[in-house]
């Protein structure tokens, strides 16, 4: 079927917009925003997600407050073929100018929770290397993804409070990614496991932000510690004309909090080109716990899952809860003060650490799903 993105010289095969080069269930193709202020007591994070193959559309806005409560809103559709359309009951993202500007809000609602605020990219945006890995013989992430750091302004209310949206204590970070990985729903396995190997997911991922830089990282990893992708580069700010400088990813010394898989506090440890070590710190400030955004691993709303026509929900969670932690573990960000060593003085940063743990992971002492940190 024809549709507006058509009338663009943009086409990538023989197909209409509507049509992905793959079958593949599991193709996506996903927004990421995230906005704090500096010491963390306000952490929004918003997403939208597009699913062709399964034919929905969903979106998700979650906030923390003050380290007590999270207040979330969550919304899905049916897609149809007009990919154009990026709004789901009151969640939209606008484009307002590519690679640069971004608008993201939510409508009033009966949730008590809205916004609308606009993403300015502080820096160009990185292009992370391709991601690819398969699961027995079945390709389970084949994706693209860039990330950016920004500044935001505009207004966010919630729970009866509206606070001012101001570029200068206001940053934060997106990203856009697409191609193939898992999503809502599951699917049978392709193949036996192989061999004996534990089942796990290790992953960290953190767009860092300095006055005129910023710092990306990402790294994923097997159960037995074996990395399987990862990477680093300092980006410049866009009036600096700089280019940016790749890093190489050497180790990290992560800690969490004990009884949990909660992060707590670490070392990203990296190098540049000539061997110079370089050293991240990263302080805790808040986190939020992504099951409200869909990575429900536990049981919950998930993304990429067809929930009707059109639904809209909200839940607002007291974090101070004992009960309910253990519920909504899994996936969390925090926003972190950063420090760094062996890049020259580029400041003290902010950004969030997105952090996972899932199964078996040797390195820090997890042989099995139900083993926390001591």
């Amino acid at each position: 079927m024809l549709t507006p993105l058509d009338d663009y010289l943009a086409h990538q095969t023989p197909e209409t917009f509507d049509h992905v080069f793959s079958g593949d269930r599991n193709f996506y193709d996903r927004y990421y925003f995230s906005a704090h202020t500096f010491d963390g007591s306000v952490f929004l994070v918003v997403g939208m997600g597009l699913y062709p193959n399964v034919g929905v559309i969903d979106a998700f806005a979650t906030v923390m407050i003050d380290g007590k409560t999270q207040h979330i809103v969550r919304a899905s559709r049916e897609l149809g073929s007009d990919r154009v359309n990026t709004k789901i009951g009151p969640i939209g993202v606008e484009v307002l100018e590519g690679l640069r500007r971004m608008r993201v809000y939510t409508e009033p609602n009966e949730h008590s929770f809205e916004f609308d605020m606009t993403f300015e990219g502080s820096a160009p945006p990185y292009e992370e290397p391709h991601f690819f890995k398969r699961n027995g013989n079945r390709v389970m992430m084949d994706y693209t993804r860039f990330t950016q750091t920004g500044r935001w302004s505009g207004k966010l209310t919630v729970a009866g409070k509206t606070y001012d949206v101001e570029p200068k204590s206001w940053w934060g970070a997106r990203d856009h990614s697409w191609g193939i990985r898992p999503i809502g729903g599951g699917d049978p396995p392709s193949a036996p496991p192989p061999g004996n190997k534990p089942a796990g997911f290790f992953w960290l991922w953190t767009p860092l932000q300095f006055d005129k830089h910023g710092l990306m990282f990402t790294c994923s990893e097997d159960p037995d510690g074996t990395r399987w992708h990862a990477s680093a580069e300092l980006v410049h700010a866009y009036d600096k004309n700089i280019a940016a400088e790749p890093l190489a990813v050497v180790d990290h010394d992560l800690k969490m909090v004990s009884g949990t898989r909660r992060f707590d506090g670490g070392r990203l440890l990296l190098a540049r080109r000539d061997g110079t070590p370089v050293t991240v710190t990263l302080k805790p400030r808040t986190t939020i716990y992504m099951a409200g955004a869909g990575y429900a691993y536990l049981g919950g709303w998930r993304h990429g899952q067809y929930h009707g026509p059109l639904v809209v929900e909200g839940e607002t969670w007291d974090l101070t809860d004992k009960q309910l932690l253990p519920r909504i573990a899994g996936q969390t960000e925090t926003v972190c003060d950063v420090t760094v060593e062996g890049l020259g003085d580029i400041g003290v940063g902010h950004g969030p650490f997105e952090f996972l743990v899932l199964g078996a992971y040797e390195p820090y002492g997890f042989k099995t799903f139900g083993d926390v940190a001591k």
